[in-house]
């Protein structure tokens, strides 16, 4: 059932009842899983402050009017202030308002130019320094910088062609420049490409290796974990505290360790799976909390047939159970190497084979993660799923968890378009119009009471 809830509508109770294992009021005495939480990029970066955009000073109205008056346009000088209070449908003349639009955005580039001169910083060196993992357009615009890549240049020359003969104050390079911090100050194609078509340039030119390097370098140590990675990591953790308790299963696209950073803090054992592009197989990663740890990761290195995807087993002999985490994009956990575990799935490149693979019949979802989520919904958080690469995953993941259908998916989501609002109907995804944070705090102030006295 497509729907969106939000404020007093959203049904806290209930969902805080599927994460904890109670269903409607009641402990699942079967120990199954009631929804499988489902982590986008979003979660990660959820505690992060908001960028806060330059604020510049108003422009004197004569000002404004000296500039209208060099560029040929009607003298309103003694209106201009009032123009800058007005909407765009009361101006007079598309050229008109375009000029005002053009000139405050001057004004806030330039703010913007004085904090970037007063930081000093790269992309890179910033995404290095902050404590949360970047976000897929601030990606973006890292291997943007690295590969020395915009389509900014041929924006420039057509606009160059334009004007013939005329001479320019600025060269090309400081006009690209200047459509850089442009789309940057307003968000308007910042970055110009996708992140899967920018990452498919940089490895043609530098190689997987130095895209993995990069990657990992601004994501492998991260270490802050948000309200949303807690909350998940104490319903895991009652999850495997009741009798006849399955594995629970937790499914994302994030590269970063920060799901496991929470269960750690909790000392919960986990094991984390990832499908290997160049075969096929699962490598598997075990948290230090499991017993026999050496063991486990000896038998489940990914070298032997039996791990193949589409026929991967989790074998854990007559030990506890654990924290399943399939990360569909692969990891960058800091002690992996490219050639052991590249399961990144990042550029057109990796997209377009894994489509390929899905098409050929090879299943790259571990056989063991379709039995657990058979059946069962997803609650998404922190997605947008406004991109085809997300989507087509989705659609792969639903077809692989219930052939009889008729399961209530969620997503929380803080802002919806158009577009999104088509996709999730289509597909009846019932939608909780909020941000995480407040999600998480409406979860836990609807806990069982029983559940409040484990924790």
């Amino acid at each position: 059932m497509f729907g969106i809830k939000e404020n007093d509508e959203i049904p806290y109770a209930d969902q805080a009842g599927k994460l904890f294992n109670h269903d409607a009021g009641q402990l699942n005495a079967g120990g199954k899983q009631l929804i499988i939480p489902f982590l986008g990029a979003g979660v990660s970066i959820s505690s992060r402050k908001p960028n806060q955009p330059p604020v510049a000073k108003n422009l004197e109205p004569d000002k404004l009017g000296s500039i209208f008056q060099q560029l040929g346009l009607n003298d309103q000088t003694k209106v201009f202030q009032e123009i800058l209070e007005l909407t765009c449908r009361q101006l007079e003349g598309r050229t008109k308002a375009f000029m005002e639009i053009a000139v405050l955005l001057a004004c806030m580039m330039q703010e913007k130019e004085k904090q970037l001169a007063a930081t000093n910083q790269d992309v890179l060196s910033e995404l290095r320094k902050g404590a949360y993992p970047p976000s897929a357009g601030e990606l973006a615009s890292l291997f943007s910088q690295l590969a020395n890549y915009t389509t900014f240049n041929s924006t420039i020359r057509q606009l160059r062609k334009n004007f013939p003969g005329y001479t320019f104050t600025a060269d090309e390079k400081e006009q690209i420049e200047a459509l850089r911090l442009l789309a940057k100050v307003t968000g308007i194609a910042n970055p110009p490409d996708m992140l899967t078509s920018i990452t498919s340039y940089y490895e043609s030119i530098s190689g997987r290796q130095s895209l993995w390097n990069n990657l990992s370098s601004v994501i492998a140590l991260k270490k802050e974990t948000t309200p949303t990675h807690k909350l998940i990591a104490r319903a895991a953790k009652y999850h495997l505290s009741q009798k006849r308790a399955l594995d629970y299963l937790i499914i994302t696209t994030n590269y970063d360790c920060l799901m496991e950073e929470a269960l750690d803090e909790l000392d919960v054992p986990y094991a984390v799976l990832l499908t290997r592009k160049s075969d096929q197989k699962v490598v598997v990663r075990f948290s230090e909390k499991v017993s026999d740890y050496d063991w486990l990761n000896d038998l489940n290195k990914g070298g032997n047939d039996g791990n193949f995807a589409n026929g991967f087993v989790l074998q854990k002999g007559d030990l506890r159970n654990v924290v399943v985490i399939y990360k569909i994009h692969g990891c960058l956990y800091q002690k992996l190497k490219l050639e052991e575990a590249d399961g990144i799935i990042i550029s057109d490149n990796d997209y377009v084979n894994y489509i390929k693979q899905m098409g050929k019949g090879n299943s790259l979802i571990p056989a063991y993660v379709n039995t657990l989520m058979n059946n069962k919904p997803f609650l998404f958080l922190g997605y947008s799923l406004n991109d085809w690469n997300i989507r087509s995953i989705f659609e792969t993941m639903r077809e692989k968890r219930s052939p009889s259908g008729g399961v209530q998916d969620f997503s929380v989501m803080k802002d919806i378009g158009e577009y999104e609002k088509v996709f999730f109907q289509r597909n009846e995804i019932l939608i909780f119009k909020t941000d995480l944070n407040s999600f998480v705090g409406g979860i836990l102030n609807n806990l069982p009471d029983d559940v409040k006295g484990y924790l």
